[in-house]
């Protein structure tokens, strides 16, 4: 489909619209929250390259939720000048469709939403992690932790087993003030309290400690050294950086979700957030299809009732989406139902929409 002179005078009205949106909307959430973290700022004496860095890094963010929306005012303000100007019907009287007259916007609109899936998982979950640390340590002036020594150490094993340390030494390879307990399902097997432990010969080796074992009541065994075989942690495993669920990108996620698997846990939740990532870069795409129905009735929205309509729109479709995944992490509705369900719903807003528009 080569385009016409009417794709690009179309296409250029969209751009300048939507680029203008994206820039207010990221320079109104800098402002608001300059506003909201001012006390910490002057409280820490933070300087202003780091307050700089701190929201360079929370851009790719902010441009996550910004990016969809400014395509809906793009394309309700775009299509809207045509409609009022009589220039889309002039189009349509042409023999020109609706939707090939709203062809452009809707391939830039698909073509974003699968730049946001890989700039969401690239880029977006790493400029998050830096701009925590930003805060924490740079504005804030918490000490950073040693890479080699973990405190409050906790960690998701295989087979059942979950490791918690008051502090774990990568350098030794060692935990102390150790507990360990075995599940089989939600079942508590096994528990395992020991003073320390050592990575020797290739298995960890426990000293001065209990054992409690709790099929059939509970049985506690005192022990001076303390091996199980069927760990099969090393040291490696547990020096991995800690990430956050919310940050990790769709690889990390999906390894979690098979270390919650494999320790026989439920990962009903986190299978909702992976799906998650995918569902909601589709939000572009699906706002450009009620956008091209809303400025093309009967009854053309003025600037300030498209701007009305286009925030009504994006808060309710967040909120439902939203509402998809509670239901998905309760287990309530499944994990792929619950990631899309906000998409399915809007999705179809939007067609039958667009089918009235037609009439």
């Amino acid at each position: 489909m080569r385009p016409r002179i009417h794709d690009k005078y179309l296409l250029k009205r969209f751009l300048k619209i939507f680029s203008y949106s994206v820039l207010a909307f990221v320079v109104i959430y800098v402002t608001v929250n300059v506003f909201e973290e001012i006390d910490n700022f002057i409280d820490h004496d933070a300087k202003l390259l780091d307050i700089a860095r701190y929201y360079l890094y929370s851009v790719p963010f902010v441009l996550t939720y910004v990016v969809p929306v400014s395509l809906l005012l793009g394309t309700v303000f775009a299509m809207g000048i045509l409609a009022r100007r009589n220039e889309l019907t002039a189009l349509l009287a042409s023999g020109v469709s609706l939707a090939r007259v709203s062809a452009p916007i809707f391939v830039f609109a698909l073509l974003t939403s699968l730049v946001s899936v890989f700039f969401n998982d690239a880029v977006v979950s790493r400029a998050n992690r830096i701009k925590s640390e930003i805060m924490r340590h740079d504005i804030e002036g918490r000490p950073r932790e040693n890479p080699d020594s973990k405190t409050n150490f906790r960690y998701l094993g295989a087979d059942g087993f979950v490791y918690l340390a008051q502090t774990y030494s990568h350098e030794n390879k060692s935990m102390y003030d150790v507990v360990v307990q075995k599940f089989d399902g939600n079942t508590l097997e096994r528990r395992i309290d020991a003073k320390n432990a050592r990575w020797i010969g290739a298995r960890w080796v426990f000293s001065n400690g209990y054992v409690r074992e709790f099929g059939g009541g509970e049985h506690v065994t005192a022990f001076d050294t303390l091996t199980v075989p069927q760990m099969k942690e090393t040291p490696d495993d547990f020096a991995e950086e800690e990430i956050d669920e919310e940050n990790m990108t769709f690889s990390e996620l999906r390894r979690y979700i098979e270390r919650v698997e494999r320790s026989g846990g439920k990962a009903q939740k986190y299978l909702v957030d992976l799906y998650f990532k995918l569902s909601f870069p589709l939000a572009g795409s699906i706002f450009v299809l009620i956008g091209v129905a809303l400025s093309s009735g009967k009854r053309k929205p003025s600037v300030a009732t498209g701007f009305g309509l286009t925030l009504v729109v994006s808060f309710v479709y967040y909120a439902v989406l939203r509402v998809g995944q509670t239901l998905g992490h309760n287990g309530v509705v499944a994990p792929a139902l619950a990631a899309q369900l906000g998409n399915i719903i809007f999705l179809s807003i939007g067609i039958a929409m667009l089918r009235r528009a037609n009439r």
